[in-house]
């Protein structure tokens, strides 16, 4: 963007609220991007949240209380941390050549350009996300330590999983909330293990399906296999070392050869105990979008911005596999 255009760039009201309900749409890299590290809206750039970094974070209380006395206060032992969402914005021309190609005298084919336009740009956040917090997530975790080597025939993948799983659990405190997410690579090695086919008993079958894997767990949690793929020149790794099996030259599947097993709440706030959170300003992670035009009216362009800060908010509440 030329020097001073961002001066003459106002507030576009009708494609921030059109940009707001897009990213709705943007279902798969948007959904797994908020399963690992979900979106808490906060009312300012700069603030407080609970980090829950110890067993205690994970208190009952009793909750008796005698005639004429106080209620138990719940009290938070973590220590409070602080949050500060810095600016992010990406930004999309639109020559005036388009527009008269769309019609200069139809306001709806230029409202219609102008949606088009917006839509490439939030498709890119999107993505933007997903790969942000898989790097983030995977940066501030350690595999844990021989396990995941799935490639061993002698290795049964559901016991290393299930193994995880009470851990988590017994860490939280709960069963509930608990979530498995894994990319292709790492379902395609447990789909075809040996020993896991060996679990279903008198059913003939090549491969077992993700439905059958659940039944498998030690008990019931939200399963994902994910498959979000993103180019992978000077992106840094967000996955495992190397491509996994049927990647294109180029492209990469984010969490490639990893599974997360995670605590994550519904509705997440500042004070629950989630691994990992992205504190955003704004809805939608839209807080607006900006329009311009060039000096040299040769074209305009849209500018869409939000602030946020992905922050681990729970070091216990998450634990990685890293197959080998």
């Amino acid at each position: 963007m030329p020097q001073g255009t961002s001066l003459s760039a106002t507030l576009n009201y009708q494609l921030t609220d059109f940009a707001t309900g897009h990213m709705n749409d943007l279902k798969a890299a948007y959904d797994y991007a908020e399963r690992i590290c979900p979106t808490v809206r906060v009312p300012g750039s700069h603030g407080q949240y609970k980090k829950f970094d110890d067993v205690n974070s994970f208190q009952t209380y009793n909750t008796a209380r005698a005639m004429g006395a106080d209620p138990t206060r719940i009290e938070f032992a973590a220590e409070d941390e602080y949050y500060n969402c810095a600016p992010q914005a990406l930004e999309v021309t639109v020559d005036e050549e388009e527009r008269r190609q769309a019609g200069e005298n139809n306001p709806v084919a230029q409202q219609l350009l102008d949606e088009g336009k917006i839509k490439a740009v939030l498709n890119a956040a999107a993505l933007s996300y997903a790969f942000k917090r898989t790097n983030y997530v995977i940066s501030n975790t350690t595999p844990v330590a021989n396990r995941g080597n799935f490639s061993n025939p002698n290795i049964d993948p559901i016991d290393q999983i299930d193994e995880q799983l009470d851990v988590l659990s017994l860490a939280c405190g709960s069963i509930n909330f608990l979530k498995v997410t894994m990319d292709v690579s790492a379902w395609r090695i447990i789909r075809s293990h040996p020993l896991v086919k060996k679990r279903l008993v008198g059913v003939q079958v090549s491969e077992i399906s993700i439905e059958q894997l659940k039944t498998m767990l030690l008990f019931p949690v939200d399963l994902m296999v994910a498959s979000i793929s993103y180019a992978g020149t000077n992106q840094g790794p967000v996955g495992g070392s190397g491509a996994s099996t049927g990647e294109q030259a180029g492209k990469k599947r984010l969490l490639a050869g990893n599974i997360l097993i995670h605590y994550s709440a519904p509705d997440p706030t500042l004070y629950d105990p989630s691994a990992f959170k992205c504190f955003v300003s704004g809805q939608s992670n839209v807080q607006a979008v900006r329009s311009y035009m060039a000096p040299n009216a040769l074209y305009g362009g849209h500018i869409v911005d939000w602030s946020e800060d992905i922050e681990q908010t729970s070091q216990i509440a998450m634990v990685r596999l890293q197959l080998s």
